[in-house]
């Protein structure tokens, strides 16, 4: 029987038994019930082999760097604590403790405020007294004729007129709150809503005040009863088919609420601090696995351009309404008692607690930039800045310098130019889609950019997400709509109905603003299919595609200065006190973020009465007082930003804390595994290194006494927007991994590199730099490479797995040029197209690439790389072994069996041989979940005395089983013969490398990258949990001793 080793076995479990021993086969196919079609191929060597070992293999568990790893989801990778303390079962604790303090405070703030107010009001009633006795007129005929305030009685009612003799009538409900022809000492306050200014003569006093409903076309002192409420002077007469039908929706509408005239107080309290926590959980979706992944939760960040529109909107109608004479530092002194006093507070805080748990990530030019609030002048501070998310305050300063001019140019527009501009300005964000399209990008243009190793670009991007001139136009907008509210505040009062009246259709046309535009922000968050695909786009949406429903919810809310207001911000007005409180909630919540015991997915609700709670706190003890502080000492606080500048500054310098305990296991720089033999890590210099980033699975190629050496820098990152997938908005989560292959070399000092396994030290110092001159097919850079693509229905998540570079590199010598062999997932730029599955996503699968004529010492020097033609480009295709027979270039595209191809380097590629190893035929075949895999490139030996368990010329090669069930790689060296077929003849014992986690509680592996031999020397580099360069160094005789046969071992 053929033996279908090549095979996946589990598509056919009823033939593979009958498969085990006997020549491989080239095919395996299986459909549903039809028997297997076999075609023999290839030749098994022969069995009288000299040197081939065919003991069994035995298995022994493999060496690791640590037996434990940390548990605490507190610790991150450094070992030090991300937050202050965690305990999953005690997330109530926070809540309670703040919700107590928070029901204190504003208890006894209450209670004082209530006692100063009586204090207050029984003072001004006591000056009063004599003043109003001395003024007033004797009685006549014992009836006081005075004005009187009366409350009104909604039961009475005055004499009844016609409507058709009447102008209309006052709607005295409104009257109530805007009467300009009462007399002076009987005026309201606009917004209590209980008394009516009458002339209580003693019949008009018997009757009653007017309650009724006019059509607002009459004087402001006319009354009517158009709902028939009042008392007639004359006999009743038969009520017509018209007024039956209006006298109950009369009465039904003289109970409904009365509503304030709108003037220049805003109820937009409740508005911001819900747009405040809708940031808050937006930054928490953000982080990945810390909230649920709903959709609604991904829009969070579109509210801060809103608080820019807002801050223009209040500023300039109170200009508008009152201007006042002040240079423009002394305006943007006098506006920054509102935000930097509790900021300074907060980076103070911050600063406190990521220098004492060492995971602060500014820098020094960073904190005394951001005292200054300059943290979104320069794209390279912002991210790394203390209260990062405070970057909108940079912004803000730079808008309050410059609106006196601003409203100089905008207070004199007209309605035409008003409208004109907003327009231009509404259309602006519209750019960052169309100008992509005109050059042939695709409206998100920017995604995946952020993952790119164009730092040009990466500040680029930044610049748009947080730079002061990419929301200028959001303040000028809501500067502009302060305007468009004057000139339609006019409209409505001239329309010849009373603003105040029903019959005004402007009342009916405000009451609808902001309901509408919070239904279209909602639709938007909410229904996927709803909102176009460029709404989906993080940078368009930000800057912002969204300001038309944002700038409906603000102007529905303030409402015309004429008109009562609508039913709608009345609502909101009775939540006006959250204003208070609001700017807490944003500050304050990386803050309380850090404070939380859980770690992982948190409890929301418990979460934001957290934030919330907190906040309100942090505004009465702390926010209050500074801020009265600040505003009394207007030339102290002009050094407030240089004693913080110099305060962070110097306390920065301060070294980091050591480690609480690891959360990763420590690697050992140097672990002595024998006499002859030594595991090490190996130094690198990296001059373009990135944060994070790690060099790991270097791989050396020893040729004409010189050392090539190429490596990965290696880095992890996670990115969450919203995006659009099959027409519909989802939650996008970027896996990325950044790869980038680096190059270098050294001559070789034979004396150290012999010495190497005994003394330890490392026979070289080589600083390696980023190989830029690798091109594609079609010249282009390598970037943009393919993703691959798994969809999550559940929470309508799409997970890319994205890398940025080529990976994992190995170097041989092909005909005198440096040629290096390496894997990618393919480029997607130029004619090159990206896999797609069946279900129409995005499936990219590495594949082997080989790249000739390459310059170490020149890494800018342009290179094409081609695809190695062999393979399957359904599958991943990596882990080939490189190797020179004479002049020609051959591969190990699988040590078992052990299938040799030939390549050129056009990447043409074909397999010539194909031989099996039987004991490792067998340890596979009875173990189905292992898999045998390559590493590194081979070598040339012939050192007989060397090698007394195999003293004839051969080739040394790595080679690796990898376990699918626990995730474990098992390596080791072997031996293959120099002649075609190359049919193995060793296999080592498991070499003692020292394995790492990843990720804490991670599974401890190491990845083989290299082989190199010089002077007896064997130098075998690997990368330990993707965060380690290392080599286990030891003589050749040392690894020979590794090759006896029968005492080959595996895990």
């Amino acid at each position: 029987l053929c033996s279908g080793t090549e095979a996946q076995f589990e598509n056919c479990p009823n033939y593979y038994p009958s498969c085990l021993d006997g020549p491989r086969c080239e095919r395996w196919e299986c459909m549903n019930s039809v028997p297997c079609t076999l075609e023999a191929t290839g030749r098994q060597p022969a069995r009288e082999v000299t040197g081939m070992c065919e003991a069994p293999l035995a298995w022994k568990p493999a060496a690791m760097a640590s037996t434990e790893t940390a548990q605490d989801p507190c610790l991150n990778s450094r070992g030090l604590r991300s937050r202050i303390w965690c305990q999953d079962d005690r997330e109530w604790v926070l809540p309670a403790i703040t919700m107590t303090l928070a029901s204190i405070l504003v208890g006894s703030t209450t209670i004082r405020a209530n006692a100063a107010a009586r204090r207050t009001a029984a003072k001004k009633q006591e000056q009063r007294k004599p003043a109003a006795e001395a003024a007033a007129p004797a009685p006549e005929n014992g009836v006081d004729s005075r004005p009187t305030l009366l409350a009104a009685p909604a039961a009475e009612a005055s004499p009844a007129k016609s409507p058709r003799s009447s102008k209309g009538g006052q709607d005295l409900r409104q009257q109530r709150f805007a009467d300009k022809d009462a007399p002076k000492a009987a005026k309201v306050d606009d917004t209590v809503c209980a008394a009516v200014v009458v002339d209580a003569t003693p019949t008009e006093a018997a009757e009653g005040p007017n309650h009724g409903h006019g059509d607002g076309g009459g004087p402001a002192g006319a009354t009517s009863d158009p709902a028939g409420r009042g008392k007639a002077a004359g006999p009743r007469r038969p009520a017509s088919g018209l007024e039956a039908i209006a006298r109950p929706a009369a009465r039904l509408w003289a109970k409904l609420p009365l509503m304030p005239i709108s003037g220049n107080r805003f109820p937009l309290g409740l508005a911001r601090f819900l747009g405040s926590l809708h940031v808050v959980v937006g930054h928490l979706y953000a982080k990945g696995g810390v909230v649920a992944p709903q959709f609604f939760f991904g829009w969070g960040f579109t509210w801060v351009p809103w608080f820019f529109m807002l801050s223009g909107f209040v500023l300039f109608s109170a200009h508008l309404k009152n201007p006042k004479q002040e240079r423009m530092f002394e305006y943007v002194m006098r506006r920054s008692n509102t935000i930097y006093p509790l900021y300074a507070f907060s980076v103070l805080v911050a600063f406190a607690v990521q220098k004492g748990l060492g995971t602060m990530q500014a820098s020094t030019i960073v904190l005394i930039a951001q005292s200054f609030l300059l943290q979104a002048w320069w794209p390279g501070w912002t991210e790394t800045a203390l209260q990062m998310h405070c970057w909108f305050l940079s912004c803000m300063v730079v808008y309050w310098f410059f609106f006196k001019p601003l409203a100089w140019c905008f207070k004199d527009l007209n309605l035409f130019r008003t409208c004109s501009l907003m327009c231009a300005l509404f259309a602006l964000p519209w750019l960052a889609i169309f100008v992509p399209f005109l050059i042939g990008e695709t409206p998100d243009w920017y995604a995946g950019r952020g993952v790119r190793t164009d730092q040009a670009m990466q500040l680029g991007i930044t610049t748009l997400k947080f730079h002061p001139v990419c929301y200028a136009h959001v303040f000028m907008l809501g500067m502009l709509l302060a305007k468009l509210r004057q000139h339609l505040d006019k409209r409505a009062t001239g329309f010849g109905r009373d603003p105040r009246s029903w019959s005004n259709p402007w009342r009916w046309i405000v009451q609808v603003i902001a309901p509408m535009g919070y239904l279209g922000l909602l639709l938007v968050f909410n229904v996927p299919g709803f909102n176009p695909g460029a709404w989906g786009y993080k940078i368009s949406a930000r800057l912002s595609v969204l300001l038309p429903f944002q700038a409906m919810v603000l102007l529905g809310l303030a409402g015309l200065p004429s008109l009562p207001q609508s039913a709608f911000a009345f609502a909101f007005s009775k939540f006006d006190f959250l204003e208070k409180y609001s700017y807490c909630v944003y500050v304050f919540q990386f803050i309380c973020y850090g404070f939380w015991p859980q770690a992982g997915r948190i409890n929301l609700p418990l979460f934001l009465i957290f934030v919330a709670t907190f906040a309100v706190v942090m505004a009465i003890c702390v926010q209050q007082p500074i801020q009265r502080w600040w505003a009394s000492h207007t030339w102290s606080r002009l050094a407030v930003p240089f004693i913080m500048a110099c305060l962070l500054g110097g306390l920065s310098l301060l070294p980091d804390p050591s480690p609480v305990a690891p959360a990763l296991s420590e690697i050992p720089a140097i672990v002595r595994t024998g006499n002859q033999s030594i595991d090490m890590r190996i130094e690198f210099g990296d001059p373009g290194a990135v944060p994070d980033a790690v060099i790991i699975n270097p791989s050396m190629f020893v040729g004409n006494g010189e050392v090539v050496v190429t490596a990965r820098r290696h880095r992890l990152e996670t990115q969450r927007y919203v995006g659009t997938f099959n027409d519909s908005q989802v939650t996008i989560e970027d896996q990325v991994w950044h790869s980038e292959i680096l190059l270098g070399s050294f001559d070789i000092d034979s004396g150290a590199w012999a010495a190497w396994p005994t003394t330890g030290v490392q026979p070289f110092a080589l600083d390696l730099r980023e190989w830029v001159g690798l091109r594609t097919v079609f010249n282009g850079e390598w970037v943009d490479l393919c993703v691959k693509e798994t969809y999550v229905p559940e929470n309508r998540t799409l997970i890319r797995h994205v890398v940025t570079g080529p990976e994992d590199p190995k170097a041989v010598s092909l005909n005198g040029s440096m040629t290096i062999a390496f894997d990618s997932n393919p480029p997607g730029a130029g004619d090159m197209s990206c896999r797609v599955n069946q279900a129409g996503m995005l499936d990219a699968v590495t594949q082997m690439y080989i790249s000739a004529g390459v310059d170490v010492d020149d890494p800018a020097k342009e290179s094409i790389a081609h695809r190695l033609a062999y393979g399957q480009t359904g599958a991943a295709e990596k882990n080939w072994i490189p190797f020179m027979h004479g002049s020609d270039l051959f591969f190990v595209y699988t040590p078992q069996p052990h299938v040799i191809v030939a390549a050129q380097p056009d990447g043409s590629a074909e397999k010539v041989y194909s031989t099996s190893f039987r004991p490792l035929q067998r340890l596979l075949q009875e173990h189905p979940g292992v898999e045998a895999r390559g590493s590194a490139q081979a070598v040339y030996i012939d050192e007989p005395e060397a090698t007394p368990n195999l003293p004839q010329p051969h080739y040394l090669a790595l080679m690796h089983l990898f376990d699918e069930a626990t995730d474990r790689y098992l390596h080791f060296a072997y031996r293959f013969d120099v002649e075609p077929p190359f049919a193995v003849l060793q296999l080592s014992s498991q070499l003692p490398l020292t394995e790492a986690e990843a990720v804490p509680g991670g599974v401890p592996f190491a990845f083989v990258g290299g082989l190199a031999v010089a002077d007896r020397t064997v130098a075998i580099t690997y990368g330990a949990g993707d965060r380690d360069a290392r080599a286990l160094v030891l003589t050749l005789e040392a690894l020979d001793e590794m090759f006896a046969c029968g005492n080959t071992t595996s895990a």
